[in-house]
C-alpha cells in the first residue's frame, strides 16, 4: 500500500506498508546540501546534521542515544550534495517513539554552546580523515573540476576554516532558513498502522510547522566545465577520475545511462575492469558510475593504480571508450546490464531501509511516488541504440578530470585524452 499527502504547511508524507515485516524505517529528508551553500557557509548542512543529535529542549545528547538503545533501534543521518536525511529503524511497536525523537531533533535542537564547540572538533577530524582517503579526494576534485566555481562543485563537508570559524548563531540561522516544511519529506516504509500514520505525522510534525507557504529557491543552473585539478600526495598509488556532464534526475535517458555505466564499469564483467584489471593486472579498483541531481548530472570513471602505470591506464580508458563509441554494445551486454538493473531493484525493495530512501528522495526531488514497476518497464524498454546514443551524448563533450598521488612525469595524462565525437 502506497500513501502520500501534502499538508497545509507544505510538509509531505510518503509511505509504503509492507506485509510480513516486523520493522519499520523512518526518514526525515530535507532539501539542503552544499548545492544551496555559499562559499562562506559551505559545510553547514553537514555540520547541522551532526548538531541536531547534540540535545534538544527535552532531551540531552545522552538521552537521545539511551532512548534509541533502550528500544534496540538504530538512528543515524547522512548529508549528500543536494539533501540531508535523518533516519531510524525499529520494530513496529516503537515507531511512534522514533517519530517523536526525530521530530524533537528536527524542531527543537538547541545546539548548546559547549556541544557546538566540541562537535567542531569531530567534524574537523572527519574532514581530515577524508583528506587522508585519496579516492575521496579524487572524487571531490573531479566534482569541483566539472562544476568549477559553482555550488555543486563544493565538498559536502566544507573546509576546516569554515567549521572552525562558524558560530552558533550563524548555523542556527542557516537551519532556520533551509529547514522549511515545504523542503521536508517524512518517508516511512515497513510495518506500520496506516490508520494511525497520518494522525501521528500531524501530531509530531505538521502541528509544529511554521513558515507555512515559504519555499526554497530552485537549485542553481549549472555549466559543465572541463578543468583538470590535481593534488600531490606522498602515497603508493595514483588516483584518476574522469567526469562528464550527465542527465538530470527526471531525464528518462537515465535508464540507458545506468546501463551504459554497468557495461563500461560495473561489476566484474565491465569493459574497463576486464581490460585494466583482468587482462593487464594494472589496477585493483576501477569502476564507472552516474550521479543525478535536480537539473544536471555526471558520468564518472575512477581508477586507482601504481604511478608507473599512469599513462598506460589512461590510454586503455581512451581505447575502451572509443571502441564503444565506434562499435556500440553487444546484445549480450545489453541483456546483462538489463538483468543487473532489474534484479538490483528487486533486491532493493526487499529492504525497507533502502526502499524508504528511494521513496523519500523521489518525493523530495521529483515530488512523485517512487514506482518500481515503472523503473523495471523503463529498463526493459532500453535498446542497444538507446545506450549507444547516450554514450555518444556523454562522451562527445569535453570532460573534467583529477589526479591525486605522487608528483610524477605524465601526472596530467588523464586530462589529455581524445575521444571520438
Amino acid at each position: 500500500m502506497d500513501f502520500c499527502k501534502q499538508y497545509p504547511s507544505g510538509l509531505r508524507l510518503v509511505a509504503k506498508r509492507i506485509d510480513g515485516f516486523h520493522t519499520v524505517s523512518l526518514g526525515v529528508f530535507v532539501n539542503v546540501g552544499c548545492v544551496r551553500e555559499t562559499e562562506a557557509d559551505n559545510g553547514y548542512s553537514h555540520f547541522i546534521e551532526h548538531l541536531v543529535f547534540k540535545g534538544t529542549q527535552r532531551r540531552t545528547c545522552r538521552e537521545i542515544s539511551e532512548e534509541i538503545d533502550d528500544m534496540g533501534a538504530n538512528i543515524n543521518a547522512y548529508t549528500a550534495k543536494d539533501c540531508t536525511c535523518f533516519y531510524t529503524k525499529s520494530v513496529s511497536d516503537d515507531f511512534e517513539k522514533c517519530l517523536d525523537i526525530l521530530s524533537d531533533m528536527y524542531f527543537n535542537a538547541v545546539m548548546p554552546e559547549d556541544e557546538f564547540e566540541r562537535e567542531k572538533g569531530v567534524v574537523i577530524e572527519e574532514i581530515k580523515m577524508c583528506e587522508d582517503t585519496p579516492d575521496d579526494v579524487s572524487q571531490d576534485l573531479a566534482s569541483q573540476a566539472l562544476f568549477y566555481d559553482q555550488t555543486l562543485g563544493q565538498t559536502i563537508l566544507g573546509s576546516i576554516s569554515n567549521i572552525r570559524h562558524s558560530n552558533r548563531e550563524k548555523v542556527l540561522l542557516f537551519k532556520k532558513e533551509h529547514y522549511l516544511p515545504s523542503a521536508t519529506v517524512v518517508a516511512v516504509c515497513g510495518d506500520f498502522d496506516p490508520d494511525k500514520l497520518d494522525k501521528l505525522v500531524e501530531r509530531y510534525f505538521e502541528s509544529h510547522c511554521d513558515k507555512r507557504g515559504e519555499i526554497l529557491p530552485p537549485e542553481p543552473d549549472v555549466v559543465y566545465r572541463s578543468r583538470f585539478l590535481h593534488k600531490f600526495k606522498p602515497i603508493e598509488q595514483t588516483h584518476l577520475q574522469l567526469s562528464w556532464g550527465g542527465f538530470a534526475l527526471k531525464d528518462t535517458r537515465r535508464y540507458a545511462n545506468n546501463m551504459l555505466s554497468s557495461i563500461l564499469g560495473g561489476g566484474l564483467s565491465g569493459r574497463l575492469n576486464q581490460v585494466i584489471r583482468e587482462k593487464y593486472g594494472l589496477a585493483y579498483s576501477v569502476y564507472a558510475y552516474p550521479s543525478y541531481y535536480s537539473n544536471c548530472g555526471a558520468f564518472e570513471i575512477y581508477v586507482g593504480l601504481s604511478p608507473e602505470n599512469n599513462v598506460k591506464v589512461c590510454e586503455l580508458v581512451r581505447e575502451e571508450i572509443n571502441k564503444l563509441l565506434c562499435d556500440g554494445i553487444t546484445e549480450r551486454e545489453l541483456e546483462r546490464a538489463r538483468i543487473q538493473a532489474i534484479n538490483a531493484l528487486y533486491m532493493n525493495v526487499e529492504s525497507n531501509m533502502t526502499l524508504m530512501r528511494l521513496y523519500g528522495r523521489s518525493m523530495l526531488k521529483l515530488n512523485e511516488l517512487f514506482d518500481v514497476d515503472k523503473d523495471i518497464d523503463s529498463y526493459r524498454a532500453v535498446t542497444m541504440n538507446d545506450v549507444t546514443d547516450v554514450a555518444r551524448q556523454v562522451f562527445s563533450q569535453p570532460y573534467a578530470s583529477s589526479y591525486v598521488g605522487p608528483k610524477i612525469d605524465g601526472y596530467n595524462a588523464v586530462s589529455k585524452l581524445k575521444f571520438h565525437s
